[in-house]
């Protein structure tokens, strides 16, 4: 095998996290837009169930572990900046790692 096929495999493959980890951050930022406007609307007294705004809630930590997960896996290991820049609610961080009740 030569060095510059190795480049080029290499190169495809930081190209493919790239892609990956980019592809996570957008599934986490629409769980984060969906909690929002839900927190939104109930702040203006939109009548909706608190179940609503729990499976949201849920669905938002979820992805928050897996870009976590995916960050580690490309060898970012501090999330600590990106999910202050992402505003990750303090209540989605707690359950990070815990399993869904079921439904």
């Amino acid at each position: 095998m030569t060095d510059q096929f190795v480049d080029v495999v290499q190169d495809e493959i930081a190209e493919e996290k790239a892609g990956a980890l980019g592809r996570s951050g957008r599934r986490l930022e629409q769980a984060l837009e969906q909690f929002r406007d839900y927190e939104h609307a109930r702040r203006r007294g939109d009548s909706r169930a608190d179940a609503k705004r729990e499976a949201l809630l849920w669905d938002l930590a979820e992805r928050v572990e897996a870009f976590v997960v995916h960050r580690e896996a490309c060898g970012l290991r501090d999330a600590r900046r990106v999910l202050e820049f992402y505003g990750v609610p303090r209540e989605a961080l707690a359950r990070v790692g815990v399993r869904r009740p079921p439904r």
